[in-house]
């Protein structure tokens, strides 16, 4: 338009100059109105679309509840609507921290959306002046009123201009103890709406600073919905929920009354079948002390079946414990729970038990004490077990022996650690138990310890094996000592191998002894080699395992080459038998046989008599074996024949000098006799032709012959058992007969002036016996006794069957037998000292020995002077049924 005006200036004359300058005022102000009703325009178009964007914003805060999609769409509409970078929602938290929710921001440009930053961000100080409606457009980051640690923070995310509004709540009391300066009531700053410019400063405009203010206060409306609406939601659910909880709970409780009375009804279920499979006894009692429960535990305990105890007074307490019983019972009744009171009581049977007894009050409904629950357990078994944990703690805390026990593990280095020495082990080491503990026996090896056995030991801990061994270990004072000792592993219930106990042992003493044994074992090795006895060990079949070497000296025979033979085989064969059955005896016996003789065969084949005896062998071998210690008497043998030879000739001697005076005496009388009375019938008429003095003549010369006879017979039967040519013809015999009738032929011969009387005693049997002899044996005894016993005196033979024996017994009570002549009451002629003048040739009771020896008895004699005499014989019964 200037243009044109100044073009219509050129075209006219100057005079008109003056009204072109007033045409050119006229069309300025033209313009200017122009301008500025363009501007109206503008500025109307703004304030239209400002009012279109809050009415939009406030209508589709109407319409939606969902603050997030609100703010979303709130910050884009204002960031299109303003053409800024970016537009953000910034929420401030309790703890003074802040986080951008919701954010529309150029592609090109850093989000900053979900980012929490620090209080110092947007100090609590600047809180008051937002919240009272304070707002902050800054044209560019760089004018100076501008903090710098804000346009360094700013820069950050290239933000050259910002435009700040609060976000205001309703008004909230605040806490006056955090800050006395806030006034009691402000306003509530939720958070921060902000407009970044980050391509150029800019400068914002009053209008764009308005619709911020607006756009905050529909966003406050917003949030304030959305929260009120949480609020009704909340209440719709908190009513629901308790409509529907107290609805649930009705049910519930319903549900639950049922399940009450079904699980009272388990649980009683489940007390009984508890009380019935418990192993302890239970029993409950009611105030009058009557047994009202009685499970199978205490049937089995105390021997009581239910029935016999329910209702019924308590039997288990009726004995010398009751007054103890009662004081617990009135105390319980009161109130009081015993948990472990230690009884004793009897079962049923009588038998006394130890028991624990447990007992507390029951109580009813309104909960009163209306009766006793009790619990007892048997711990007999238990007491025993701990009495014998007791003496076996004894036997080990008090024995000679050193017992250690150690950890099972580590078996190899260090070894297993000690965790118990008894005090036997302080006496045999000098170590305390202290001093020892959490170390290993390796302690007491020292520079003599045998690696070889500690090597044995290893070997057999390392599979879990018992071993012993010996070895020289070392006291605490450095000293000495052999120690023998056995470790055995311990498991557990689990058969896992815990600890591992060795029972230790000092063995010097028997270390030493053993060198002394060593010693004299070569002692006597060295005696047995180099004496003059033979000394041999057998194995039980009569090989030789041993021979000393004096056998060669002897019979002249390496000992090397006897080794192994059999010494059986160098015996007579005549003396075998008898050499055997000692060498056997010495097998079954401990003890040194009787000495034997027997000929043993030397090298020159000659034969030797040795004299021996045998013993059990005793060595650490299982087999048995003999030693037999042999002498050499053949020649010894030789002069005891010469001797005995010598000594048989003085009593040869001797004997014929008794015997010729007994003969001299003895047929001298009797013949003496005989010729009288033959003289006296030869030269007297009136004795042959009296009949009775000429009987009585004959009778004595019978008599005398008959004397002599007898003697002679005596005399014989010594000579033929002597020389073992008097026959022993047994045959089967009524012995009881037999004797009856001998006695009364001797009472028949004796007339009246003894008294013989006969008894028999057992059953009766045939026996096999040699008459003859047995005639022999009765008639000397019989007649001893007759001769030895006052005028008129008694005499008595019994007989006695046995199982397998048979036994005379000839009794008199006459003059009897010194007893320094009993020692030779079977030696031929000879009598005792107090015979006085009573005929006899001392040859009586030797044939009687004779006749015994021949059947193979017995006979012992009983003798008291001026009392009597007793002969027992005594043969074997070869016998047969009567």
């Amino acid at each position: 338009m200037l243009i044109l005006i100044f073009s219509i200036i050129d075209l006219v004359p100057m005079g008109s100059v003056f009204g072109i300058f007033a045409l050119g005022a006229v069309c300025y102000f033209l313009y200017q109105e122009v301008t500025r009703r363009h501007c109206t325009e503008v500025m109307l178009r703004q304030q239209t679309e400002r009012e279109r964007l809050v009415n939009q914003i406030a209508q589709h805060i109407r319409e939606s509840l969902d603050l997030e999609e609100v703010l979303a769409t709130t910050v884009a509409e204002v960031r299109e609507f303003l053409q800024a970078d970016r537009v953000l929602i910034y929420r401030l938290w309790e703890d003074g921290t802040g986080s951008a929710i919701t954010e529309t921001v150029l592609p090109e440009y850093t989000k900053i959306l979900g980012e929490t930053f620090p209080e110092e961000v947007f100090p609590k100080q600047y809180h008051q002046a937002y919240s009272l409606g304070k707002t902050r457009a800054i044209a560019s980051v760089d004018q100076a009123d501008v903090e710098p640690c804000l346009a360094d923070f700013v820069k950050q995310f290239g933000i050259k201009a910002k435009l700040v509004v609060p976000i205001l709540q309703d008004y909230r009391q605040v806490d006056r103890q955090r800050d006395s300066e806030t006034p009691p009531y402000t306003p509530y700053l939720w958070g921060l709406l902000i407009a970044h410019q980050c391509s150029s400063p800019r400068k914002w405009k009053s209008w764009e600073v308005e619709l911020m203010k607006q756009l905050a206060t529909q966003v406050a409306i917003a949030i304030q919905q959305s929260e009120l609406y949480k609020q009704l939601q909340k209440l719709n659910a908190e009513l629901e929920l308790r409509v529907q909880k107290r609805t649930q709970e009705l049910a519930k409780a319903n549900t639950s009354l049922r399940a009450e009375i079904a699980e009272r009804q388990r649980t009683q279920a489940a007390l009984q079948a508890l009380i019935n499979a418990s192993p302890r006894a239970i029993f409950t009692l009611d105030l009058e002390s009557n047994i009202k429960i009685w499970n199978p535990a205490a049937e089995r305990i105390f021997g009581w079946i239910e029935a016999e105890v329910v209702d019924r007074p308590n039997p288990i307490f009726l004995d010398e414990q009751l007054q103890e019983y009662n004081t617990l019972q009135q105390s319980i009744l009161q109130g009081t729970t015993y948990t472990t009171v230690e009884l004793r009581s009897h079962k049923k049977d009588g038998i006394p038990i130890d028991i624990i007894f447990s007992a507390a009050p029951l109580h009813d409904n309104e909960n009163q004490i209306n009766g006793i629950v009790a619990v007892i357990a048997d711990i007999t078994q238990q007491k025993r077990q701990e009495e014998q944990v007791r003496l076996l703690q004894s036997v080990v805390v008090n024995t000679n022996d050193a017992v250690v026990i150690t950890e099972a593990e580590p078996v190899g280095q260090p070894g297993p650690y000690i965790i118990y020495v008894n005090e036997a082990f302080t006496r045999i080491t000098g170590y305390s138990l202290e001093e020892v503990l959490g170390k290993t026996p390796r302690i007491l090896q020292g520079a003599k310890t045998s690696r070889v056995e500690l090597d044995k030991v290893w070997a057999a801990l390392s599979h879990w094996e018992p071993v012993t061994v010996q070895l020289i270990n070392y006291r605490k004072d450095g000293s000495e000592f052999w120690n023998e000792f056995s470790i055995v592993p311990v498991a557990d219930k689990t058969g896992w191998y815990s600890h591992w106990i060795s029972v230790q042992r000092d063995i010097t003493e028997r270390k030493q002894a053993e060198q002394a044994l060593r010693q004299s074992e070569e002692r006597f090795r060295s005696l047995i080699e180099n004496a003059l006895d033979i000394v041999k060990i057998l194995d039980v079949d009569g090989s030789i395992c041993y021979e000393s070497p004096s056998v060669e000296k002897v019979l002249g025979y390496p000992a090397a080459e006897l080794i192994g033979k059999n010494f059986l085989n160098y015996i007579h064969p005549e003396d075998f038998a008898n050499t055997y059955s000692s060498f056997t005896h010495a097998i079954k016996s401990s003890e040194v046989t009787a000495p034997i003789e027997f000929r043993c065969r030397h090298k020159d084949g000659s034969w030797r008599i040795v004299e021996a005896i045998s013993q059990k062998f005793l060595d650490n071998t299982a087999d048995t074996r003999i030693m037999v210690n042999c002498r050499d008497i053949t020649e010894r043998k030789r002069l005891d024949e010469i001797r005995i030879a010598l000594e048989r000739e003085r009593e040869l001697s001797a004997l014929k000098t008794r015997f010729f005076s007994m003969a001299s005496h003895e047929f001298r009388t009797p013949l003496s006799t005989a010729l009288a009375a033959a003289q006296l019938l030869e030269n007297c008429q009136d004795e042959w032709d009296n009949s009775s003095k000429r009987l009585r003549n004959l009778q004595r010369i019978q008599l005398s012959v008959k004397n002599m006879v007898q003697m002679l017979d005596d005399i014989l039967t010594i000579n033929r058992a002597e020389t073992g040519k008097l026959e022993f013809n047994p045959k089967m015999l009524d012995l009881e007969a037999f004797c009856g009738a001998f006695v009364e032929e001797i009472q028949l011969s004796t007339g009246e002036t003894h008294t013989l009387s006969f008894i028999c005693q057992g059953k009766a049997v045939l026996t096999s016996l040699d008459e003859r002899l047995l005639r022999s044996l009765l008639s000397n005894l019989l007649l001893n006794a007759i001769k030895y016993s006052p005028l008129g005196g008694n005499v008595r033979l019994a007989l006695e069957f046995k199982s397998d024996t048979v036994i005379l017994q000839v009794q008199d009570w006459g003059i009897g037998i010194p007893l320094e002549d009993r020692k030779q009451l079977f030696e031929p002629f000879h009598r005792g000292k107090n015979v006085r003048s009573i005929p006899g040739t001392g040859l009586g009771l030797v044939v009687v020995k004779k006749c015994v020896d021949l059947h193979q008895g017995s006979i012992s004699i009983f003798s008291e002077v001026e009392i009597g005499t007793t002969c027992t014989v005594t043969l074997p019964l070869g016998k047969s049924k009567k």
